[in-house]
């Protein structure tokens, strides 16, 4: 089996509504699909067992692609890890974003003082990228 597209990408916050503005404003994710404060009940897994409540907003851009879920706890405060992610843990630590003009949008973004990891490089196969 092949993976051939995300649906969405889950993004908790502790801001759902500045982060939405964020994401809106930089990414183009200004399409919004649901908002909705609810029991996040299939998230269990992932919860500890336990039902959380959450206010989420689901939002793509007309381009195409996956959709950004930007969510947040209602009832409790959100705790980083006891430890220090490394590549290969459980999780996804990374969501890659297609543009038109790579180019572009590093230059778009770093105008709008976006913190950038990264220069713009190019990669084994010759097209360029950013972190």
């Amino acid at each position: 089996m092949f993976i051939s597209g995300i649906q969405q990408i889950g993004i908790g916050v502790s801001n759902v509504n500045e982060a939405f503005r964020w994401y809106r404003n930089h990414f183009g994710m200004d399409v919004p699909i649901f908002e909705e404060a609810a029991t996040a009940g299939l998230m269990l897994p992932y919860t500890g067992g336990q039902p959380q409540e959450r206010h989420a907003i689901l939002a793509l851009n007309l381009q195409g692609g996956g959709g950004m879920e930007i969510w947040q706890y209602t009832q409790r405060t959100p705790e980083p890890p006891t430890f220090t992610p490394q590549l290969g843990d459980l999780g996804i630590f990374a969501a890659k974003v297609k543009c038109k003009d790579v180019e572009a949008c590093f230059q778009d973004l770093e105008k709008r003082g976006v913190t950038i990891l990264s220069p713009l490089s190019e990669r084994p196969d010759g097209r360029k990228h950013f972190l």
